[in-house]
């Protein structure tokens, strides 16, 4: 059941047998009462609801525990069986079998109430068990509402299974139906619904298993008990021994305690032994009648529901082999696709082969071009820088000689005047 704390409004679940309880907050530590469960009329209306209501909307029904029993109502049913029990031996007080239950102290009224409270726990089991049978004889997937059960009938199927009565709708076959039917109405898939009911199968299996925990404690209690007992008779016995008393009354006294403690050791282990072997033997056939109950409701989901589930997957294998009646003309055409097939693929060949030609030549043409422009570009750029050396050397001779022609005249001059003449040599100039 799901409900918000009133203090942070924090959304919380919680199995049902807790309503009512009042807990602790995780978000905020404040303490609140957990909402009641909803009365017998509400469920009734609830469940009329889910029965009409579209898919993926229904909410199911409140599911009690079909293995365990009420762990308190068992105990107060055991502890006042035992006082009853007890009281009716009261009459006979003084004789063997009612001194066992009354005389031997508080190990005998242990073993005593373990045996009667593990007894009304079968009991109670018993009467589950009962329902379930009850249970396993209706008609949970009518035939009148179709041989095989699709996505289109499903829903009538799942409301079938709304109608029945309350008291026998909330069983283990029923519910385990009505959960894999609706999975089937959601997502269309046998393999998926019979995994659900094997691993519910495995659920209701470890449930009914471990609801034999508390017994098999009584079992090993209550020889325990016993055990407990014949120590602490042997204490008594042996510590009510005088030792080194020369009196015969002090001695008879010694020896009648004695056996008296030997009595009580020797009477709480036979107790405690003949309890568990009593209470073996019920425990057994109840285990035995419960895992035969589950083998049935397994056997009726993989013999009777799960055959009946179409989910037309099948019907598209039976449409395709129809198609492939005549496989001889099956055969032919699809040796004709791959004739055709592998002529188109020489054709495609072919031109991928041109195409690759004809770009290869382009290429060849492109890189010839590339090459004869590089090479151009190469020579004019040699053919610049020479000209910038040559061009400034030829305009230094020129000057060289006209200076020379210069200095021949200023030399003339000199010699007609009577001086002496200059020489101008050149030295280290570039000629062409």
């Amino acid at each position: 059941m799901e409900f918000q704390c009133p203090h942070c409004q924090l959304s919380m679940t919680a199995e049902e047998e807790h309503a009512g309880k009042i807990v602790s907050c995780p978000g905020c530590n404040g303490k609140f009462q957990i909402p009641a469960l909803p009365t017998a009329a509400t469920k009734t209306k609830t469940a009329a609801s889910n029965a009409s209501a579209p898919q993926g909307q229904r909410g199911g029904w409140h599911e009690e525990d079909h293995a365990n029993v009420n762990f308190f109502v068992s105990l107060g049913a055991g502890v006042v069986i035992t006082a009853l029990f007890l009281l009716t031996l009261l009459p006979f007080k003084g004789k063997y079998i009612s001194d066992i239950f009354l005389q031997r102290g508080w190990v005998n009224y242990a073993e005593v109430l373990f045996f009667i409270w593990g007894f009304v726990i079968l009991a109670m089991k018993w009467k589950k068990t009962q329902r379930q049978r009850r249970a396993m004889l209706l008609d949970i997937v009518p035939t009148k509402l179709g041989s095989e059960i699709t996505s289109h009938t499903v829903s009538g199927f799942i409301e079938h299974i709304y109608k029945l009565p309350n008291r026998l709708r909330d069983s283990l076959m029923v519910n385990r139906i009505r959960k894999g039917l609706e999975l089937f109405e959601k997502r269309n898939n046998n393999g998926e619904v019979s995994t659900f009911m094997n691993s519910q199968s495995d659920i209701d299996s470890n449930r009914i298993s471990g609801s034999y925990t508390l017994l098999k404690v009584f079992l090993w209690a209550i020889p325990i008990l016993g055990f407990i007992g014949t120590v602490q008779g042997l204490s008594v016995a042996v510590g009510s021994l005088s030792a080194g008393s020369t009196d015969p009354e002090a001695l008879k006294a010694s020896i009648n305690n004695l056996t008296g403690g030997l009595g009580v050791a020797f009477d709480t282990t036979l107790l405690g032994l003949i309890l568990s072997m009593i209470m073996s033997f019920p425990m057994a056939l109840m285990q035995k009648e419960e895992e035969e109950m589950l083998t049935e409701i397994d056997a009726f989901c993989s013999e009777k529901l799960l055959p009946k589930l179409n989910d037309s997957q099948s019907a598209t294998d039976d449409l395709l082999m129809s198609q492939a009646e005549n496989i001889p003309a099956f055969a032919a055409s699809l040796s004709r696709a791959h004739e055709v097939f592998l002529v188109k693929l020489q054709d495609a060949s072919t031109i991928l082969r041109d195409a690759g030609e004809t770009l290869k030549t382009r290429l060849d043409a492109h890189q010839t071009k590339v090459e004869g422009t590089f090479q151009h570009a190469v020579d004019k750029l040699t053919s610049e820088t020479r000209d910038a050396f040559v061009q400034p050397t030829k305009q230094l001779n020129e000057y060289f000689a006209s200076l020379n022609k210069g200095v021949e005249s200023l030399n003339e001059t000199l010699k007609q005047l009577g001086g002496e003449t200059i020489t101008i040599k050149k030295k280290g100039l570039f000629s062409r």
